[in-house]
């Protein structure tokens, strides 16, 4: 399936005779202590009710070091994304870093991004001994608890349910996209 201009994406390939939702669902029950309930969210199976707290989670486990391949999928121009929960917030902010074109043509010699050939290859700089002018663009999409789905009860204990973890991130990823998309529309256009 083309994304051209999608930011983001989840996976639904099949790699290894598994499906990437069946190795999603893996990582989940892998990493099922970052879904752990505090005093504050304590909910049936002890995963937390919290809708900040159960998105982030589902969110790491689609894209973080142990998610190779990852599940959540973005455009070759999104150099970056992290979700975090600042301190003392009831929100979630994405941090989104696209690549840029310089604002203006590059004196002699100089060199930006430039697209690998292949498929879903990012962005890539220069090489090292060349000089090179990298614009960026830094995206902070706050994400209200509201928009996030609220968590049912887990089916088994302790463990998160796959279906609220698709949800979450169904959710995440279409907050992304809203903000992402016009600016990665506007930079594709130019490109």
């Amino acid at each position: 399936m083309a994304h051209e201009l999608t930011a983001f994406w989840i996976d639904a390939g099949v790699s290894g005779g598994k499906s990437a939702q069946e190795r999603y669902g893996e990582r989940l029950r892998a990493w099922r202590h970052g879904f752990t309930a505090s005093d504050e969210t304590r909910a049936d199976g002890d995963v937390t009710a919290n809708p900040l707290r159960f998105a982030l989670a589902a969110w790491d486990v689609a894209v973080g070091p142990g998610a190779d391949p990852p599940y959540v999928r973005h455009h070759p121009r999104v150099l970056s994304v992290a979700c975090h929960r600042p301190s003392g917030t009831h929100l979630v902010l994405a941090v989104i870093e696209l690549a840029m074109p310089p604002p203006g043509e590059l004196p002699p010699g100089w060199h930006t991004w430039r697209r690998e050939e292949g498929v879903g290859t990012a962005r890539v700089a220069p090489p090292y001994d060349a000089k090179a002018a990298l614009g960026r663009l830094e995206l902070r999409v706050p994400i209200l608890e509201e928009r996030m789905p609220t968590p049912t009860a887990s089916q088994a204990e302790g463990l998160p349910n796959l279906v609220d973890a698709q949800a979450s991130l169904e959710a995440i990823v279409n907050e992304l996209n809203a903000a992402a998309g016009p600016f990665l529309r506007e930079l594709e256009r130019d490109a």
